[in-house]
């Protein structure tokens, strides 16, 4: 939103559609697998199973708390057991 001056408004409203669309989404489950780096000289593997409407915000989030070096994420596939056949 702009007004007559041509200078930015308030981004409240973009945030709040983003918002909505986030509490819309569907919960999705990824595995990630990854290599953090402890020390100069020390990795560890590492996998985690997330749950997420976002897995762009929840990997980064994981990025901020880790020394990812390495990473490999995938979508799980859930089978509907009442429906297969």
């Amino acid at each position: 939103m702009e007004d007559n001056n041509n200078n930015p408004g308030n981004n409240n409203e973009h945030i709040n559609i983003d918002k909505h669309n986030n509490d819309m989404a569907e919960i999705k489950k990824y595995r990630l697998r990854y290599t953090e780096l402890i020390d100069e000289e020390t990795e560890r593997d590492g996998e985690m199973i997330i749950e997420t409407k976002n897995i762009r915000h929840t990997l980064e989030r994981v990025m901020t708390s880790k020394h990812i070096i390495k990473m490999d994420c995938k979508q799980l596939k859930l089978l509907d057991i009442k429906n297969h056949k």
